[in-house]
């Protein structure tokens, strides 16, 4: 008796085996080596105007950015202003502020303040090195549609109780919010924990390994801003023209697993995914079929 349970698990595990190793590989698209927007959805090459028109029934859009790069924030830009062009009512969630920081957008787009003091009532200097000169093309233009900007990202402070566990620290919402977190995504942590290899540099904070702390923030990160997205969904999508623009790094929209997976949890309104890719001259132009709705490709 003992052999043959012994036998099938010997075939058990090796049917297992194999089928692991026949797994199919990552469907992807072989592109040309060409700044393009090319449309996943349809396979095939599109123009601005296209996906303006791909987009139309989606009032919800995610829009990854690559921090400090300029070709990217002109590509967002003009996507804006065709957008308004098609008297689409526009409005931007962005990351570089918190939902604290409503309240100074709004004077910004309602004329009260300028880009110059925007700039300084965000004290960016000090927040971030990125450009301000790259980001402020998009608050005109939506500030030009009437539309309005909204903060969505945690602060510096809520990351960082979240990351040191310093739940004595932690009002009653903040700790619920934590023990909402849900660090069981396979797909999401395969994806992030290798970017957190520079962890080993930096100085040690905890006895908990930086990885697992780093991942933990993340999760944050992509849960606040889902959760700030699907409450100003409720807002300000009331007609068909009205469009929450959602502009986030890249990698929280990746594969549909960050944000976006949190978002669907909460709302059941449909959403679009455009992402970015940087050719490389060393290697071919392959992307993921499950990436984004639609890449714009960049050199």
């Amino acid at each position: 008796m003992l052999r043959v349970l012994l036998f099938f698990i010997f075939i058990i595990f090796s049917f297992v085996g194999c089928t692991n190793q026949n797994l199919s590989p990552t469907l992807t698209y072989d592109l040309e080596k060409k700044e393009a927007i090319y449309s996943l959805k349809q396979a095939k090459y599109v123009d601005i105007k296209e996906l303006v028109n791909e987009i139309k029934n989606y009032p919800i859009i995610f829009v990854g950015d690559h921090h400090n790069n300029k070709k990217t924030h002109n590509f967002f830009e003009k996507l804006l202003k065709e957008l308004d062009q098609e008297g689409y009512n526009l409005n931007l969630a962005n990351e570089w502020f918190t939902p604290q920081h409503n309240k100074i957008l709004k004077d910004y787009t309602d004329g009260k303040l300028d880009g110059i003091r925007l700039k300084e009532r965000r004290h960016w200097d000090k927040f971030t090195r990125y450009k301000w000169e790259y980001v402020e093309p998009l608050y005109e233009t939506v500030k030009a549609n009437g539309g309005r900007l909204y903060g969505i990202n945690l602060t510096k402070e809520s990351r960082k109780k979240i990351s040191l566990k310093e739940f004595d620290k932690m009002s009653k919402e903040e700790k619920s919010f934590y023990n909402s977190l849900d660090l069981n995504v396979s797909a999401h942590r395969q994806l992030i924990m290798p970017y957190m290899k520079h962890c080993k540099k930096l100085k040690q904070k905890s006895d908990e390994p930086c990885e697992d702390r780093m991942y933990r923030v993340q999760v944050a990160w992509d849960t606040y801003m889902a959760q700030n997205v699907a409450k100003l969904s409720k807002d300000v999508i009331k007609t068909s023209k009205d469009k929450l623009l959602v502009f986030v790094g890249a990698m929280h929209l990746e594969k549909r697993v960050g944000i976006p997976l949190r978002f669907s949890r909460l709302s059941n309104l449909p959403f679009f995914i455009i992402s970015n890719e940087k050719i490389k001259e060393e290697s071919d132009l392959k992307i993921d079929t499950n990436k984004a709705d639609t890449i714009y490709i960049y050199k």
